[in-house]
């Protein structure tokens, strides 16, 4: 365990924000967050479902219902990390399953990234290309790692970053929660100990195919986690809201957050 000392007071500043977009006619994101008896840890998620109208829907509303119960049972493990693991194979059973004994949802599956913060310390896991990032002194940093054809490219040194950017299969998923018996999932190998100022975004690919990190950095450092939501969705949506768009911003704060208007999923 990273045995950085984590801050004795702090508060969490947490917004949340799904909306269709400009151009689809259902939304087939979902979004989740829970906060447990000690009100500074929670869990929040995003997931991106896939498999036609109804397919994605159901892939990513059960992808993010199991990950928050089966994350919540195994709390008392006191391994987060692992509970965090255990959780997504949950979901992916469960979503596998139901393909397999519903015709209309056959093939269906979604992207999930999740962060849990307990006593301190953060625990992130995905699979698929929804993303995770950590914004601290300026800097935007991608924690997940995408799991997509052109991502394992650029792992692999056949592809620059820049040209992976607008390549025509840069969503072309290699992992995805639910289609298949057993799928690997990525998940931190620490915990990592946040610090107050820190900033998390959780999101899904409608958001970061239009925003760059640059300004999602700048947006979420300087206005509440709320605001900061609904700024950046409607930037994606000023730019095309070709897809949906999800996001959640948490930030580590020194004194109780002012709440201002509810989280929000527009369908």
């Amino acid at each position: 365990m990273n045995l950085n000392r984590a801050p004795e007071v702090y508060f969490s500043d947490i917004g949340l924000f799904s909306d269709v977009g400009l151009e689809r006619s259902n939304n087939q994101d979902n979004i989740g967050c829970v906060r447990f008896s000690d009100k500074r840890n929670f869990l929040v998620v995003v997931a991106d479902g896939m498999g036609g109208h109804q397919g994605g829907e159901v892939a990513s509303h059960t992808a993010v219902a199991v990950v928050q119960q089966k994350f919540s049972d195994y709390l008392g493990m006191g391994d987060y990390a692992h509970a965090l693991q255990k959780s997504f194979h949950e979901a992916n059973t469960r979503i596998y399953q139901l393909s397999q004994t519903t015709p209309e949802l056959k093939g269906m599956g979604t992207t999930l990234v999740a962060l849990a913060l307990i006593d301190g310390f953060a625990y992130y896991a995905n699979a698929g290309d929804s993303r995770l990032y950590k914004c601290s002194k300026g800097e935007c940093t991608q924690l997940s790692q995408d799991h997509t054809m052109v991502a394992d490219m650029v792992r692999g040194g056949l592809l620059t970053p820049e040209a992976a950017e607008n390549h025509p299969d840069r969503h072309w998923i290699t992992r995805a929660i639910g289609t298949k018996v057993d799928e690997k999932v990525d998940s931190s190998t620490e915990a990592l100990a946040i610090k107050i100022g820190d900033c998390f975004l959780l999101c899904s690919d409608g958001l970061y195919d239009l925003v760059t990190d640059n300004e999602i950095s700048q947006i979420i450092v300087e206005c509440p986690a709320q605001d900061a939501c609904k700024q950046l969705v409607d930037l994606a949506n000023e730019r095309g809201g070709h897809d949906n768009i999800s996001v959640i911003v948490v930030k580590i704060v020194d004194k109780p957050p002012v709440l201002k208007e509810a989280p929000v999923t527009r369908v």
